[in-house]
């Protein structure tokens, strides 16, 4: 009975923190229609106009209906005092990208640009997890506004829904707010810059914000129109993948994918290292195996791709940035393409699948298992056989010159295990579902990894031809894999409603 007690206070915090988050969702929405608005203005065709205040009403509509829905549900709750620990904090993690997905397919269904609430769940999903996954054939054929709402989904879930609440709540600035913190950002140590989460959240929000307004207006002074300037920029800085044209990143001068290289790098460093580099604190940089490692790794996998894909009718150079570009795009998981891919050999194919794995650095907006996970990982089993050859010797597993706890090496352990077994699931219900072995293997690893672009059919990232029970399937593992297993794993489990 106490548990039981327990558990319902625990449910009634989770969705008074959701009903929040709700609001803040539909004001977003609104923010959504401001495209279409521009393009009333400036446009003199009939039909454009026509589809653009379409665009305006649905989003609107929804936008009214997510923020009723917010407001009502914390009016009936909004006396519970609000108790956050860390097991409340998975919950309403998990709950929050579900809901918000849920009612952020909304316009897709009501203005019939999406056909079934299957692909327009997908979509969004594919959207706040930042994976860059797509069922739309045709995305430039969208309003405006429609078109702008599906990336900034993106930008909304790269930096943390989460995050966003502990920069504008002030009652989420304590105990309850680390809570939150530990379970929405990735990686296995949570840095902060202060004692205060809020200050943390402030700092990384406003580094995410000043990188946002860089990208969009040197795209735009690049050569991009506002609004691909404005898309591009929100899809690189949430390492996400979802684009406004059809061709993704391929139409665009080279001057602009080098541009978008640059940036993609960026944004897979850890945000709190960038406000460093602003500091001038450059110290931290110099002394993080996983930065050195990381510049490392797109280094030498460039080289390996360029040999492995050098033709002379593509020329040194084109070959180069289509292999920097991907290398990249992978390990960064954002998921934008220049070339296609799936032409090359099998090794360099290889290289990019084991990149979407390993992602890049911890407190960054990519997905993947992470970059410094993968370093630990390789340095404990080497500690292993150098601890079987020498029985006597006590050798530490180190990073960055300091001995890593015993219990972020089970985490991480842990964490591989569950990404092995997860990655096994989802691939046997795949191809239960139709898809054929390889195509498969490959959406498994794009999905948990938050990466965006398959294999074959679905190379460029669009999985229109996959079967209901595939899509759903795929839904899950984003949201999974943006979580990192644990946060939406311990739901099931004995303990953590028994606690």
């Amino acid at each position: 009975m106490k548990n039981r007690s327990k558990n319902i206070d625990m449910f009634l915090s989770a969705f008074r923190i959701v009903s929040i988050l709700l609001v803040i969702e539909g004001v977003f929405m609104l923010l959504s229609i401001i495209p279409s608005c521009l393009e009333i203005i400036s446009a003199n065709n009939q039909t454009i106009i026509s589809n653009e205040t379409k665009a305006i009403k649905i989003l609107s509509l929804c936008a009214v209906i997510t923020i009723v829905s917010g407001l009502l549900l914390y009016f009936f709750i909004r006396k519970k005092t609000l108790n956050i620990d860390k097991r409340s904090g998975f919950l309403v993690v998990t709950l929050v990208w579900i809901v918000f997905s849920l009612f952020g397919c909304l316009p897709y269904i009501f203005g019939g640009y999406i056909g079934s609430f299957t692909d327009a769940y997908f979509e969004t999903m594919s959207g706040f997890t930042t994976t860059g996954a797509s069922i739309m054939q045709d995305v430039e054929t969208l309003p405006y506004s429609i078109g702008f709402w599906r990336i900034l989904t993106e930008w909304i879930g790269g930096i943390g829904i989460i995050v966003i609440l502990l920069s504008i709540v002030p009652a989420m600035g304590g105990g309850g707010g680390m809570a939150l913190y530990s379970a929405e950002v990735a990686g296995p140590v949570k840095n902060k810059l202060s004692p205060h989460i809020r200050e943390t959240s402030h700092i990384l929000l406003s580094v995410y914000l000043c990188l946002t307004i860089i990208y969009i207006f040197s795209y735009h002074f690049g050569g991009m129109s506002w609004f691909d300037a404005v898309s591009y920029g929100l899809t690189t800085v949430a390492t996400g993948g979802l684009a406004s044209h059809n061709a993704s990143a391929m139409d665009f001068a080279p001057h602009l994918q080098y541009m978008m290289i640059f940036f993609m790098t960026l944004s897979g460093t850890n945000l709190l290292f960038l406000y460093f580099m602003v500091k001038r604190k450059f110290k931290e940089l110099r002394k993080s195996e996983e930065f050195k490692t990381y510049l490392g790794i797109i280094l030498l996998a460039t080289l390996l791709i360029f040999f492995l894909t050098f033709s002379m009718d593509k020329g040194a150079e084109r070959t180069f940035r289509e292999a920097l570009f991907e290398v990249v795009a992978s390990i960064t998981s954002t998921g934008l393409v220049i070339c296609d891919y799936t032409q090359w050999q099998t090794g360099a194919m290889v290289i990019l699948f084991i990149l979407m794995f390993s992602g890049a650095m911890s407190g960054s907006t990519t997905g993947g298992f992470k970059l410094v996970r993968t370093i630990i990982l390789f340095k404990s089993v080497k500690t292993n056989i150098t601890s079987s050859l020498h029985s006597n010797a006590f050798v530490p597993v180190t990073l960055d010159k300091k001995p890593v706890a015993d219990e972020t090496l089970f985490n991480i352990f842990a964490m591989f295990v569950l990404y092995i077994l997860t990655g096994c699931v989802g691939l046997f219900v795949l191809v239960f579902g139709g898809v054929d072995f390889e195509q498969a293997g490959v959406s498994v690893i794009s999905a948990l990894s938050n990466m965006g672009p398959g294999y074959k059919e679905s190379a460029a990232g669009n999985f229109a031809h996959f079967s209901p029970l595939a899509k759903w399937t795929m839904s899950v593992l984003m949201c999974v894999g943006r979580l990192e297993l644990v946060t939406v794993y311990s739901l099931f489990t004995k303990s953590f409603w028994k606690r």
